[in-house]
């Protein structure tokens, strides 16, 4: 994804869900965000660039849809940034800036409207598209320095090429195995990509060229190729090539593997963008398969064009706040009272389908909406409770967590926001977690959960048993929880096996100072099997579907009644 566009404007808004309605309407908060940058900027200082930077800032409401301002913006960003403010004080900055506007704007105020906190929503999200279009562009140009050019020179080849009447194929390439990147230095991992443009610009003949795309690929322009045999025959060199290690400056080796998407003009593109995205949906059809090239044809874009219809369908939900959450019951098996819910994630098509929650999530990180969705989340969670206390349902609430929202930094203030402006203790939430992403960044990780475990939020290991965490990892997290997976609560009476499994996690969450928690319990012979073995919180099919809000009060009422 780039939010960089190339057609409409500078910053591509529509990438975060804004359209030019909702730039409009940001004139509303012209003040309350002048104030908010104010009282930023007067913690950090005379300076003449910060002073520029800011000036340019305080217009951003009323001026942000302009591509004259968003010029001379990016423009007062790099200059800053070329001063020495690091990127990490960059994003304080506006961090600062968002959370102060929110204060001001909502502190005083025991009920929000909707329009307020879609219209801050909007706001959000537009510094969010600024930010990442600055950050995009500076890639962009460090390349360029470094003598590595970039998708827009690779565009500007590729319409040469076109003017002069000449065919071309491009390839998409990707190293497939990047979590090899992992175990870099810093040092290695900054002369990577000009090792690995050289390695690819010697397979290649003297009029080929090498460009850098983005997120770890590489665009390869051919120009002069009349048949599909030259670009799969260039691919074949490049899968043999890399099937032996990359020989690093330090003299380490690393094993990569790479996937390759292929389009030629002019059959599969008119023009250098079009021709770009056939090459990389090629590239992109491979995921469903073990094989390491593809050929573009009509069907990947028929494809990719039901899967962009859904992404409209899902970017316009998001922004009407049409996803909904369900309710799903945690009974304490001994007291036979519901003490909790968890909130699972539904959305049902304008046509009438229904949307796999993870298929959902998928497509919120591929376009680069988790920020967007993890605020509606959150607030909703929170908005949920406040109903559940007016309906005199008194329990706590449960949601799960991403990869990237566990390694985002501003989420524990994001949280203690929200918290603040409607009034509830953080003990009544928990946030859950599977493994693997815990696996991610430890540390990073480790900072975030611990933070907000000091405000009283509650975290609980999800799916536990089924990924590969270690116990002197486990030991380490500031946990409360621990899930037991569905799978070995159903297979506990088919195998031993899983018997042994669910008994040893109940164990260890005793001796930790945890609490267990087992899913999908569906039949009473479970649910009295896992009490005996100490289990008392539960939930299933058993004692209830996911339900709607209000279905979810009856259902409460019914069983208190």
């Amino acid at each position: 994804m780039t939010t960089i566009s190339d057609n409409d404007g500078f910053i591509d808004y529509a990438t975060f869900g804004v359209c030019p309605e909702d730039l409009r309407s940001l004139c509303a908060l012209s003040d309350v965000w002048r104030n908010a940058i104010r009282k930023v900027a007067g913690c950090l200082g005379a300076n003449a660039s910060l002073d520029e930077f800011v000036g340019r800032t305080l217009e951003l409401p009323l001026m942000i849809a302009d591509v004259a301002w968003q010029r001379q913006w990016m423009q007062s960003w790099h200059k800053l940034s070329s001063r020495g403010f690091a990127m990490v004080e960059m994003f304080g900055f506006f961090n600062r800036a968002i959370a102060c506007a929110e204060t001001d704007l909502f502190g005083e105020m025991v009920q929000v409207s909707r329009v307020q906190l879609d219209l801050f929503g909007i706001l959000r999200r537009c510094v969010v598209a600024a930010i990442s279009c600055a950050i995009e562009l500076g890639e962009e140009a460090h390349n360029s320095e470094q003598g590595l050019p970039g998708e827009f020179a690779a565009m500007r080849n590729l319409r040469q090429i076109s003017e002069n009447a000449r065919a071309a194929a491009v390839l998409s390439v990707s190293m497939v195995n990047r979590r090899a990147f992992s175990h870099l230095t810093a040092s290695e991992l900054q002369s990577l990509p000009v090792l690995l443009t050289d390695q690819l610009t010697t397979l290649l003949r003297p009029q080929d060229k090498a460009f850098i795309g983005h997120e770890g690929e590489w665009l390869l322009v051919l120009p002069d190729v009349h048949s599909a045999a030259q670009p799969a025959l260039a691919a074949a060199q490049i899968r043999r090539a890399f099937a032996h290690p990359l020989v690093l400056l330090s003299g380490r080796g690393i094993s990569l593997d790479v996937a390759i998407g292929a389009a030629m003009s002019p059959e599969h593109g008119s023009d250098a963008e079009e021709l770009i995205q056939a090459a990389r949906l090629a590239r992109a059809s491979l995921q469903s398969s073990n094989e390491p090239f593809a050929m573009y044809d009509l069907r990947m874009k028929e494809d990719w064009q039901s899967h962009h219809q859904l992404s409209e369908e899902l970017r316009e939900a998001l922004r009407k706040d049409v996803l909904s959450l369900h309710l799903q019951p945690q009974v304490d098996v001994e007291s036979d009272r519901c003490f909790g819910a968890e909130l699972l994630l539904r959305w049902q098509r304008s046509n009438g389908d229904w949307v796999a929650p993870s298929l959902i999530v998928e497509m919120i990180e591929e376009y680069g909406w988790r920020a967007q969705f993890t605020e509606w989340l959150i607030r909703s969670a929170l908005r949920l409770s406040a109903e559940l206390d007016a309906a005199g349902v008194d329990i706590c609430l449960s949601l799960n967590l991403t990869a990237g929202d566990l390694l985002d930094t501003d989420l524990p203030d994001l949280v203690a926001q929200c918290l603040e402006t409607w009034r509830l203790p953080a003990e009544r939430f928990t946030f859950e977690l599977t493994e693997s992403v815990m696996m991610v960044d430890r540390e990073r990780g480790l900072s975030v959960m611990s933070k907000l475990r000091a405000m009283g939020v509650k975290l609980a290991l999800d799916d536990f048993g089924t990924g590969y965490s270690s116990l002197s990892y486990l030991v380490t997290l500031p946990l409360n929880e621990i899930k037991i997976d569905r799978s070995f609560v159903v297979g506990m009476f088919s195998s031993i096996e899983n018997l042994r499994i669910v008994r040893t996690i109940i164990d260890l969450t005793h001796d930790l100072g945890m609490v267990s928690l087992a899913e999908g319990v569906e039949e009473a012979i479970q649910r009295d099997q896992l009490l005996a073995l100490g289990c008392t919180k539960v939930q299933g099919y058993f004692y209830g579907k996911p339900m709607p809000f209000a279905d979810f009060v009856a259902w409460h009422r019914a069983r208190q009644a």
